[in-house]
């Protein structure tokens, strides 16, 4: 359970992140992840978080926080949506 609730204390810590960040302008900023993170759901049948963790692993997100940060930022918007 403390796993868990780390992770979740991480992920809106993301999302809270890029929404300070962004602004006015995060709605639109967020559109193409969770595009992506829907894809992976779709293509991997799997959950949000999967599908969070199967993109993190690519080897063009190795060294872009910013990137992660946003998959991590979408993925709690989707996950609130549900």
């Amino acid at each position: 359970m403390r796993e868990e609730i780390t992770i979740a204390a991480k992920l809106y810590e993301c999302n809270d992140t890029a929404k300070k960040f962004f602004r006015d302008e995060y709605p639109e900023k967020i559109k193409f992840y969770k595009e992506a993170i829907g894809r992976v759901m779709k293509d991997h049948n799997c959950d949000t978080l999967q599908a969070v963790i199967k993109i993190s692993k690519l080897p063009s997100m190795v060294d872009n926080g910013m990137a992660i940060m946003m998959f991590m930022s979408a993925a709690v918007d989707l996950i609130e949506k549900n």
